[in-house]
């Protein structure tokens, strides 16, 4: 409260008082005067000026939507001194003395509000009356202006929400809802809703400000204006469109069970239950629950059901398909999505492209989700928004995680997390973060990755079971072996096959990285066969495994040949490759690992190159100045003693220091020494 009465007043300690003594009298805050009243900016300033008092109503009623520039354009003072009950000249002495009272300032475009406690208390003091009526005569002058484009289109509709008669009102809302429902979904949602609030078709105006709010990434507000829209609806296409609305709305924030019970509420009601029913399956499979016939019922009717549903089908299918591990049911799906999402509206098409990109990449492809995202950008731009529940971002995260681009995923993943949170996206937001605590486990961050993994996700099966795969790691990779083996088991016992051969992958290498290439086979053969319908990601983890699991030069090589794109993949099949077939490999998959600054991995291909005789090959890429830094960082030498020695300043040295962390995946100037006494770099 402090710092909003410090920003209202811009550290005026008049406005100061002005503003404490509002919150007094709205009974925000507690006073022991019991008599403090608010009024002291308007008797102040306006002592006798009567025409610049009326004035500088008319322009702080204006400015609700506009900036007081406006008075600078040729005839809006006169129409501005109309609004006031002043002629021209009047008009033209008030704005100087406002000017000179240092009421309004000249901000060189024109004049504003010295404060906007000003423009606050002039506005407030108008009775309900006297705002009424200011309010419409300014939406008419407005009208006689022209209502082209969309900007003044929403003031216009702002003015006459609060001056118009209701009907009339009504109209403007809706009108201003319309120019913005495909470019700002917010702003329309906002309409709607006060649309709803004066009109007797509640249920249509509320279904329509939930549709808004789920294409703003706005769940919470979609989930409630959804349900109140379903309790005044008739059965029919508005009342099943709401109906799938309400139900995405709340998977996306984890309350799975809201959506389940929406579901069980809404099925019955609906005009056509596909899309309903391909949802049900969906959370059905990621709650790992008893499956009944939604999904196939979903198929059936998925070429019968109405246009607008069948994108909702196909992408819930598509998802039911990838938890379940099916990968070819779920390139079924997609490819009806994105034939169905052609003939959409841009805003449905650009969430099916998104879609459709999200669940190629979660599967482990990169070429196909890098095009449709490149389409959906070209939409978006169009558009103005994206990002439906969170869902390009997560997709720009895998994406980036496959392509080896690993930092500017960390960043993006940063950056995406907190909106996430705060717009209550609760399921994608924990899905995000697995994706930063897959690389950060990779880079052997491991205390990074602890702080993610202490944050617990959505409770389902799914969820859970991801979170379970990631702490195994984390415990592996710390040395705890005897609790990774009890997080493999807990995230096994899930029974997601998502979920699965991503744990049996784990338990693979749990094995090998200890010797017990035998002990290993089990949990390999198992992952071979959960991946024989499964992902590209599945089958490639699959090939991996029993190159480890059983000395398998050919299933290695396999893995290279689905990797080709994928770095890290790429670099763990040629791993593979020089431990059983061809030693040279090992060279290959160092750079590659240090590359992405994967340090245990990275680690452990040099272990096996040293057993195997092969001396790491020199960074090439580290400049004559950056190999001369590191000479100095082995010989022990300081940042500063180092500047000085190569007549640098300390700041370049660092920025030295940091190109050479980039460019070798090291991470200390220990790791830096080290490095340069074994030769590698």
């Amino acid at each position: 409260m402090v710092d909003r009465v410090l920003a209202e007043s811009q550290g005026n300690p008049w406005f100061v008082q002005e503003a404490v003594l509002a919150l007094v009298q709205g009974g925000a805050v507690r006073s022991p005067d019991p008599g403090a009243r608010r009024g002291a900016i308007l008797s102040r300033i306006f002592q006798r000026d009567k025409a610049g008092r009326d004035l500088a109503r008319v322009l702080a009623t204006l400015g609700r939507t506009r900036d007081t520039t406006a008075i600078d354009t040729p005839g809006t003072l006169e129409e501005v001194a109309e609004l006031a009950g002043l002629d021209k000249r009047a008009a033209e002495r008030a704005l100087v003395a406002l000017v000179r009272d240092e009421v309004l300032v000249d901000t060189g475009d024109g004049y504003a509000f010295a404060h906007p406690l000003v423009a606050e208390a002039l506005h407030a003091d108008l009775n309900a009356g006297e705002r009424r009526r200011l309010h419409a005569r300014i939406a008419a002058m407005l009208q006689r202006q022209g209502l082209s484009g969309a900007r003044r289109v929403l003031e216009w509709a702002t003015h006459m929400a609060e001056g118009g008669a209701p009907q009339e009102a009504r109209a403007a809302m809706l009108r201003a809802a319309e120019v913005t429902r495909w470019t700002a979904p917010l702003s329309a949602a906002h309409w709607f809703g006060r649309a709803a609030e004066i009109s007797e078709d509640k249920g249509e105006l509320l279904a329509l400000q939930a549709l808004s709010y789920w294409k703003g990434s706005r769940p919470a507000l979609a989930l409630n204006s959804a349900q109140r829209a379903l309790a005044l609806l008739p059965p029919g296409r508005r009342h099943t469109r709401t109906s799938y609305v309400a139900v995405g709305a709340a998977h996306a924030m984890g309350w799975y069970d809201v959506a389940l019970a929406i579901l069980a509420k809404q099925l019955p009601r609906v005009d056509d239950p596909t899309a309903l029913l391909a949802q049900r399956a969906l959370l059905l499979g990621e709650l790992r629950r008893p499956p009944d016939d939604a999904a196939r019922l979903a198929w059936a009717g998925l070429p019968s059901c109405p246009p607008e549903d069948r994108v909702i089908t196909a992408g819930a299918l598509a998802m039911w398909a990838l938890v379940e591990g099916d990968w070819q049911q779920t390139e079924r799906a997609v490819s009806f999505l994105l034939t169905f999402a052609a003939a959409m509206p841009p805003g449905a098409r650009l969430a099916a492209l998104e879609s459709a990109a999200h669940v190629l990449a979660t599967g482990g492809e990169l070429a196909r989700p890098l095009k449709l995202l490149e389409e959906a950008e070209h939409i978006h731009r169009g558009l103005g928004w994206h990002d439906i529940a969170g869902q390009n971002a997560r997709t720009t995260a895998v994406v980036r995680r496959l392509s080896g681009e690993w930092e500017k995923a960390l960043a993006d993943i940063r950056a995406s997390a907190g909106p996430l949170t705060e717009a209550g996206l609760l399921e994608n937001h924990a899905l995000l973060r697995n994706v930063e605590a897959d690389i950060l486990l990779d880079q052997g961050r491991y205390d990074e990755a602890r702080a993610i993994l202490a944050d617990p996700p959505p409770a389902s099966a799914t969820q859970t079971g991801l979170r379970h795969m990631y702490t195994a790691r984390l415990l592996l990779g710390t040395g705890d072996r005897a609790a990774s083996l009890r997080s493999i088991e807990l995230a096994k016992a899930t029974g997601v096959p998502e979920v699965l051969h991503r744990v049996l992958a784990v338990e693979v290498i749990w094995h090998a990285i200890a010797g017990e290439t035998v002990g290993a086979r089990p949990a390999a053969e198992q992952l071979d066969d959960v991946a024989r319908n499964g992902t590209p990601r599945a089958k490639m983890a699959a090939d991996l495994a029993m190159a480890w699991a059983f000395g398998d030069a050919g299933r290695a090589h396999a893995a290279l040949e689905k990797a080709r794109g994928l770095p890290y993949e790429e670099a763990r099949a040629r791993l593979m490759i020089g431990l059983y077939a061809d030693p040279a490999q090992l060279a290959k998959a160092h750079t590659l690992f240090t590359a992405l600054g994967a340090a245990p991995w990275r680690d452990r291909t040099l272990q096996h190159m040293r057993e195997a005789g092969i001396a790491p090959a020199p960074s090439a890429t580290l400049t004559p100045a950056e190999r001369r830094v590191i000479e100095l960082v082995a010989e022990g030498r300081s940042n500063p003693q180092i500047a000085d020695e190569l007549h640098y300043s300390r700041k370049t040295v660092e920025v030295y220091l940091s190109r050479v962390y980039a460019k070798t995946g090291l991470r200390s100037r220990l790791e830096v020494a080290l490095a340069v006494e074994r030769g590698e770099l």
